[in-house]
């Protein structure tokens, strides 16, 4: 008995000073944003020449980068798929039964496991909803763990509940898998006249058995190092601060008068909600696949569901009240780094990135350097939809040559943008906001998840593509 506690004592003195690491090299969100925009900035610099001329051309690619049109209407669906999550996660049916589940776990073990079980699960439904449901269900976990007196550690639960974010490309809300099956959308990409086909459908990419079996070792291997995580770092967290969640909607204090008397009756939200559905369910029909989706059809389930789960239009209305703090840091933080997509794409840096990857590669182990250079660049542009922008050209055009799959390439940049999801803490501003964990705590644990996942993606290019 002695010989392990004295084993667990060392296990736990080690994960102290990791993260006391990552608290003293990891700044906040906006510090973070600010660190990469600087060193963006200063190899733009360093390619225009250290002139005057040099510096406004550099402010230019970096202003445009800030204010583009198409990456602010990116902006828009990205708060809009949050927020409409959240709200989801939030409607009084789905935080029943999240709140029940709250209460199953009778130690810090099985708690970790179920945490990891949902955001996974969601986050493969939807990035947004994963994210969130992922956030509010560790913070249910904390405060029924903690009341109950239940011994566990709440920063590996926050990682655990996050853990979703790294399997989310591979669902079926992945920003470039849902981009590919748009007609026309490879071609768009690319201005050489290459063999590249009109679409690519997601059942050669999403639903494909290889990507089945990755996605599917990647969350039994979290699991399994998440259970061992637990086992090893048994932390007591009575140093938290765990307060209740109280998302309920009280309509018994807003006072209705007039024709105001529509927002609070069940047959507006419900209407709404139908003919958003009945138009999705067309679409399906009409086009007899799934190559319609984008990340507006996605919105469209969301705020139809929210609307059905909430039940009257004033309800939903007051639920994203709510959820729209959640997105604070996505509306303040995506410009800066869509200045820092600007510096990189018309700078020629990211191209340069990439290319030297592509460079050493051969036919064999191009995936392997796509997946590799994905995970690099996701470290400086931390949106899937924004780095395919500027990374899918180059890719796609050099895969092309290589006699590549374009589903391959495709697969082997979600493996890679979704990898260092668990190192760059940008998207889990919400769960940090909601669970009151701080960062350098998070990616203390998210660190080896990531470590887990660098190995199962490799390995599954290498013997799957």
């Amino acid at each position: 008995m002695q010989k392990i506690n004295t084993t667990t004592l060392a296990a736990m003195r080690s994960n102290v000073l990791a993260e006391r690491l990552f608290h003293k090299i990891i700044p906040g969100q906006f510090g973070l944003a600010f660190v990469i925009t600087a060193v963006a900035f200063i190899a733009d610099l360093s390619k225009n020449g250290l002139s005057i001329t040099g510096f406004i051309t550099t402010l230019e690619h970096w202003q445009r980068g800030f204010w583009d049109g198409n990456l602010m209407i990116f902006t828009l669906q990205m708060i809009l798929i949050l927020v409409f999550g959240y709200s989801i996660a939030i409607s009084p049916i789905v935080y029943k039964y999240l709140k029940k589940m709250a209460e199953i776990p009778s130690s810090g073990l099985q708690a970790a496991l179920l945490a990891g079980t949902v955001s996974m699960a969601a986050s493969w439904l939807n990035w947004g909803l994963g994210l969130v449901a992922g956030a509010i269900f560790v913070r249910l976990l904390g405060h029924s763990l903690q009341r109950r007196q239940i011994t566990f550690n709440y920063p590996l639960l926050g990682a655990a509940g996050y853990s979703g974010m790294m399997i989310w490309h591979g669902g079926l809300s992945g920003s470039a898998t849902l981009k590919a099956a748009e007609s026309g959308h490879l071609k768009s990409l690319v201005s050489t006249n290459l063999s590249l086909p009109d679409a690519v459908a997601v059942s050669d990419t999403i639903f494909s058995l290889s990507n089945s079996l990755i996605t599917l070792l990647a969350c039994i291997s979290v699991l399994a190092l998440v259970a061992l995580l637990a086992l090893r770092f048994p932390k007591d967290s009575t140093s938290f601060d765990i307060p209740p969640l109280h998302p309920d909607i009280d309509l018994r204090a807003e006072r209705a008068s007039g024709a105001e008397v529509l927002e609070f009756k069940r047959w507006p939200a419900h209407t709404v909600a139908v003919l958003l559905i009945f138009y999705l369910a067309s679409r399906i029909v009409t086009e007899a696949s799934l190559n319609f989706f984008n990340p507006n059809v996605v919105i469209t389930f969301l705020l139809a569901f929210g609307l059905l789960l909430h039940g009257s239009l004033r309800a939903y209305m007051l639920s994203i009240d709510r959820a729209i703090q959640s997105a604070s840091g996505v509306l303040l933080l995506f410009p800066f780094y869509f200045g820092i997509i600007g510096l990189l794409r018309y700078s020629g840096l990211t191209h340069d990135i990439t290319q030297w990857f592509v460079s050493l590669a051969d036919q064999r182990l191009f995936p392997i350097f796509v997946f590799l250079s994905s995970s690099i660049v996701n470290l400086l542009i931390p949106s899937g939809g924004g780095q395919w922008a500027v990374q899918g050209p180059i890719i796609l055009e050099a895969g092309s040559l290589l006699g590549i799959s374009p589903e391959q390439t495709i697969l082997s940049f979600a493996y890679g943008d979704q990898l260092t999801n668990m190192l760059q803490p940008f998207w889990a501003i919400p769960l940090l906001y909601i669970t009151r964990i701080k960062a350098s705590d998070l990616i203390g644990y998210t660190f080896f998840i990531m470590l887990i996942g660098l190995v199962v993606f490799f390995l599954g290019i290498l013997l799957l593509f």
